[in-house]
């Protein structure tokens, strides 16, 4: 039986035309997880790079501040991987924090009392501020360390009331793996947090759709959408391998745009199974979740 062959999508343009979010990945492989669903290939198999060169430079992310126009930008965002693995973070977080809010995306393994306290100093330190995202898929234990693996729930938890002692506001980031309604994750999260003294808000929880790498079905990039709401008609996305129009499809040649935030492209094209979660009227109302 010969393999089917998908029929081809007509791509669709994006054009950027004001950069108002920047992310940093600041390393692509390197994490203290290995999650079942996590977007990126291989991450987590080395605690580092084999080849050492999965951190971002710190002198690129120094020039890439230096070029973008600060008064348009809304919020950077540290990312990765495990962004806190990243040998110079404290250095990378206080640079960006002079330029405009920062939004960390982390699994909070390395976020503990005494880290959060530091955080709280690097903070007060900004008239901006700093927003962490601890993952959290379930608010059953067993649930979510089958996702991201033994003591990860705990040490979430530990993360996010480390945070709120030190008078952040963190965000719990949820990917909806079993594909749950909506309004019955924010139900469980916010009956699980309020018994445990946290009263979560809707601001507090993102509910992220969850993308299965290996579906090779056909895909559909629909046409009655706002482009104005995609994360690629706003963003860009640095990597220690260049500029991306997507976190999704960061190292992807189809994304990329260019090598520095210099030189890269106003212009992409939407032509990936990734594209259509972004693109479907049913996950539109979701788009700005991803962020």
């Amino acid at each position: 039986m010969q393999n089917q062959i998908r029929p081809l999508v007509t791509p669709v343009k994006i054009e950027i035309e004001e950069l108002k979010n920047l992310f940093f990945v600041l390393c692509q492989k390197s994490c203290n997880l290995k999650c079942k669903h996590c977007y990126i290939d291989n991450v987590g198999e080395n605690k580092n790079s084999k080849d050492g060169n999965d951190f971002l430079d710190i002198e690129k992310i120094k020039t890439s501040l230096a070029t973008i126009k600060k008064e348009s930008l809304n919020s950077i965002y540290l990312t990765g991987g495990e962004p806190l693995m990243h040998p110079e973070f404290n250095k990378i977080l206080r640079m960006c924090l002079k330029v405009t809010n920062v939004t960390v995306m982390s699994n909070g393994v390395m976020i503990n009392d005494k880290k959060a306290r530091f955080l709280r100093k690097i903070d007060d330190e900004s008239e901006f501020e700093t927003i962490y995202r601890i993952s959290l898929d379930s608010t059953d234990e067993i649930q979510n360390d089958f996702l991201r693996g033994r003591g990860s729930f705990r040490k979430a938890l530990c993360a996010v009331f480390a945070l709120l002692k030190y008078e952040f506001n963190p965000i719990i980031s949820v990917v909806n793996y079993w594909n749950k309604p909506n309004e019955q994750i924010k139900d469980e999260f916010k009956k699980f947090f309020s018994k445990n003294g946290f009263d979560l808000e809707d601001i507090n929880l993102k509910i992220i759709p969850y993308f299965k790498k290996e579906n090779n079905e056909d895909f559909e990039i629909k046409e009655n959408f706002n482009k104005k709401l995609l994360d690629c008609a706003t963003s860009r996305v640095l990597s220690q391998t260049g500029v991306y129009c997507c976190l999704m499809l960061c190292g992807d040649y189809r994304a990329k745009l260019g090598t520095s935030l210099e030189d890269y492209s106003n212009t992409t094209y939407l032509d990936c199974s990734q594209c259509a979660i972004c693109t479907s009227l049913e996950q539109k109302a979701m788009v700005n979740d991803w962020m």
